[in-house]
């Protein structure tokens, strides 16, 4: 690997230097030693002559070099040496290479980053930032647009609260209204009742009245052909739709024109985005969103459709993608509880139970399924001793085939070997298999088809219209006559064809080779959507602009007791969900005047509504302009569609899409996962319907020439505070795994020091003992003591010159016997030979040498003083 310059940070640097000092710390203690010898000259072969005092200096720079561990002298010895000695003395040999490897390690764990600053900012202004992605671009500013509302679904109603007055008459064959006006306005005190539970939130908490479509037109009422013209013929805005980008993939949490995107986990925060002013190193701060978020339940059918790609192309299979088409029971069939199963109601807000929902449609469908097939059998209710489930004819892995010997398939089974499917119709795998095929002649290309029987006799005629439809509603709870209340919350439910997946596994996922084999899970998924609070973390820095602000953390609102949660108000009616659609929003109180209220104290709720599949996300839009009230119908109704049945959807089949499809055979392995996909479609759709106005940079200023509002203001009315503010700085951190050396050798120096702090205080370790043992580990003391017999302190023929020799040993021995010249000589039979001037001790010092005669001492009247 090559490492060039630019690869390099401060810690690497301040590393390669602490190694190069390291180098040179080793180096030159064992150079000038080198250098000393050098300069050291021998009388003859292996004999010095220098002075005593040069001796224990040339003795001490000697062995407080490395030579003497490098050579093994006599000072590196071990053997012989007691172990507490040995320990002390190896210590510094330890401690030496520790704090080598140590002053080059630790600084490699020094690095710069961006952290918060300790301190909060508070009353920060914050500013409109632009969103300059496709959401910037392609959404329209904000005019100051009223809102409109319409009810009925078969004919006109009058709206709760409404201006309009409407009678509606209705027996049962007939339903029809008088209408004498027909206003689609929302009354100022209904807006302001929806929004009355703002003022015990943060600011940046949007209402209902705060969500506007992301493309919105003007429509005229058509007067013509008779029609009662509502709003007496006024334009009045209402709701479109157009796909600006997809970011179904991103799984990230993004920041969009208007909303903050949980592409990771499903769900869009409204925000009309601002921030602080721009600091060197940004800044970041937390706010309350208001949130609404997809919550989808999924339950294994545990039956699979398998098929295998064509090995060959022939005219035969030439249109055939796909071959072998088959429905595998995985337990599905065989393993089915025959008890029916239920779920509760009541209570929906609390315990919406879209598990067992989910789980009532699975049942339905294999129920009918295996009825369809003659697998078992369904009561006969003319019979008052039949019962279901009489007989069982499939075991876990039987397979019933779905496609006929000519290829023939269900023509409502749309499948395909890289797409994921998702649709409200359960049990559509099987239909029209129990239709044959006539022969005939002399068609339109004079082609002879020849007849064939139908696959399944289908014994007990399961009905789609009649009979597989009822999964949906059984699954979902309700229908259109439903009352709109609190517990009646918008739902859909459907089967999911999840991704194929190889069975083989001897390939890529995304390889589609011939001979292959697949196999396609099938899910019951219920998805329903609720709004909450989130506390969102944001983070700006760089551009000033939104793709500077990045979101970093979203997590559910604490709240410290069950008053502080917040208070939900839903509208209540004496309507039908298919003729009403409720609004809802945060309220101070279950007292709001004329409105009548549903109220629940409670972190979520789910939203009110009815999904009927007419309501979904496309350019026509729809009759009125009330967001709040439709986009998440729009987005739930617009997952469940078929997938090829809306051109102004991306496809979220993954059949375009590698990445895609890969990414779906992933989550679609198990129930939990394929549930995500369909919050990430209905997220990735709702981003680009709808958009939230409220924000935290003041108040609304127009443009007098286009009285249009700039998307820079905020729609609700300038904020009265802005959350706290922490601004980033630079800082020096440090990765403790470098630090290890270092914090050994700090550890093994505490522990030298309170040894040291202990031995100087029982009085083993002072000054004077100290000064005791390097004197008498003196070689200079040494020679001079054995040439001359004494240690050379005291005797002199003259009294010290100071009093300050007189004090000092070692300059009273230096001035007495320390500048006598001492020759240290090797003989040939290993003997070592100490020689001074008028030494009476002059002799070999190991073994005795007659060849040396040993000269008397006789001091002279000037050795004390000039020696």
């Amino acid at each position: 690997m090559v490492v060039r310059l630019s690869d390099l940070d401060v810690a690497d640097v301040s590393g390669m230097i602490a190694a190069a000092v390291a180098v040179i710390q080793i180096f030159i203690p064992l150079a000038l030693p080198l250098i000393l010898l050098g300069v050291l000259r021998d009388e003859q072969a292996s004999a010095t002559t220098t002075s005593a005092v040069s001796w224990s200096v040339i003795g001490r720079f000697l062995h407080s070099s490395r030579w003497p561990t490098l050579l093994y002298a006599d000072s590196a010895a071990i053997r012989g040496v007691p172990r507490h000695i040995l320990f002390i003395t190896r210590m510094k040999t330890i401690l030496a290479v520790l704090t080598a490897i140590a002053a080059v390690v630790t600084p490699l764990g020094l690095y710069e980053t961006i952290v918060e600053n300790d301190e909060w900012t508070e009353n920060v202004s914050f500013h409109y930032i632009e969103d300059p992605s496709e959401f910037g671009y392609g959404t329209p500013e904000r005019m100051d647009l009223p809102w409109s509302r319409l009810c009925g679904f078969y004919v006109p109603m009058q709206c709760p609260n409404s201006f309009s007055n409407v009678t509606t008459v209705s027996n049962e064959t007939h339903i029809s209204s008088h209408i004498e006006r027909l206003d689609t306005r929302v009354p100022q005190y209904v807006i302001d009742a929806f929004q009355s539970g703002l003022k015990d939130q943060e600011d940046s908490v949007s209402s209902i009245f705060d969500i506007q479509s992301r493309s919105y037109t003007w429509s005229t009422a058509d007067d013509r052909m008779g029609n009662t013209a509502w709003d007496q013929g006024r334009p009045y805005p209402i709701s479109t739709f157009r796909m600006l980008k997809s970011n179904v993939l991103a799984n990230d949490y993004l920041a969009v024109e208007g909303l903050v995107v949980d592409m990771k986990n499903g769900g869009i925060g409204f925000r009309n985005h601002s921030a602080p002013p721009r600091t060197p190193y940004g800044s970041t701060w937390s706010e309350d969103l208001l949130f609404i978020e997809p919550e989808t339940a999924c339950v294994d059918t545990n039956l699979t459709i398998d098929f295998m790609i064509p090995r060959y192309t022939s005219e035969e299979t030439a249109s055939f993608t796909y071959t072998d088409l088959v429905l595998t029971d995985r337990g599905g069939f065989a393993n089915l509880n025959t008890t029916y199963p239920t779920y509760e109601t009541t209570n929906t807000q609390h315990n919406p139970q879209l598990r067992e929902r989910a789980y009532k449609g699975a049942w339905f469908n294999n129920a009918l399924s295996m009825a369809f097939l003659n697998v078992t059998n369904i009561k006969n209710e003319s019979d008052p001793n039949s019962r279901a489930f009489s007989y069982l004819n499939s075991h876990v892995g039987k397979q019933f085939p779905l496609m006929s010997k000519s290829g023939r398939q269900t023509p409502h089974l749309i499948l395909s070997v890289n797409e994921l499917r998702i649709s409200t119709l359960f049990g559509r795998y099987l239909d029209g298999l129990d239709e044959g095929i006539e022969a005939r002649n002399g068609s339109i290309l004079n082609v002879t088809i020849e007849g064939e029987e139908p696959l399944y006799s289908n014994p007990f005629n399961i009905t789609f219209e009649d009979d597989f439809s009822l999964a949906n509603t059984l699954c979902s709870g309700k229908g259109g006559a439903d009352a709109a209340n609190l517990d009646n919350f918008a739902a859909e439910c459907g089967l999911v064809y999840g991704a194929p997946s190889r069975l083989d596994n001897e390939s890529s996922p995304i390889v589609f080779e011939p001979g292959s084999k697949w196999s396609i899970p099938m899910y019951s998924c219920i998805m329903t959507a609720k709004a909450t609070i989130k506390r969102v973390t944001f983070k700006f820095n760089g551009t000033d602009d939104l793709s500077a602000l990045k979101v970093t953390e979203i997590n559910d609102k604490v709240y410290p007791n069950e008053e502080s949660k917040p208070l939900w108000g839903v509208e209540r009616s004496d309507s039908d969900l298919a003729d009403v659609r409720p609004l809802w929003g945060l309220v101070s109180s279950p007292d709001q005047g004329n409105i009548s209220l549903y109220t629940l104290r409670k972190e979520s709720l789910y939203l009110p509504g009815y999904a009927d599949g007419f309501v979904r996300f496309s350019p026509n839009g729809g009759l009125q302009n009330l967001p709040g009230v439709d986009f998440y119908v729009k987005g739930i109704t617009s997952v469940f569609q078929e997938a090829d049945s809306s051109q102004y959807l991306p496809d979220y089949t993954g059949s375009m899409n590698l990445a895609m499809n890969r990414r779906w055979q992933e989550l679609s392995k198990s129930a939990n996962t394929t549930a995500k996909i369909l919050n990430l479609i209905w997220t990735d759709v709702s981003a680009n319907g709808v958009v939230g106005t409220r924000g935290l940079h003041g108040a609304i200023v127009q443009d007098s020439s286009s009285n249009l509002e700039k998307r820079d203001m905020e729609k609700s009315g300038p904020a009265s505070n802005t959350p706290r503010v922490r601004y980033m700085e630079r800082r020096v951190r440090y990765r403790w795994a470098y630090a290890v050396p270092a914090l050994i050798v700090l550890v093994l120096t505490a522990i030298i020091a309170f040894a040291t702090l202990f031995f100087v205080l029982i009085g083993r370790a002072s000054m004077a003992r100290m000064r005791q043992y390097l004197n008498k580990t003196s070689q200079g003391r040494i020679l001079t003591t054995y040439l001359y017999g004494q240690k050379g302190e005291m005797f002199a023929s003259a009294p010290p010159t100071s009093p300050k020799l007189a004090r000092t040993s070692t300059r009273r021995w230096v001035q007495n016997v320390g500048k006598n010249p001492v020759t240290v000589a090797e003989a040939p039979n290993d003997s070592l030979i100490i020689n001074g001037p008028q030494a009476g001790q002059a002799q070999p010092l190991l073994q005795p040498n007659p060849m040396m005669q040993p000269q008397p001492y006789q001091p002279g009247p000037s050795d004390g003083n000039e020696k």
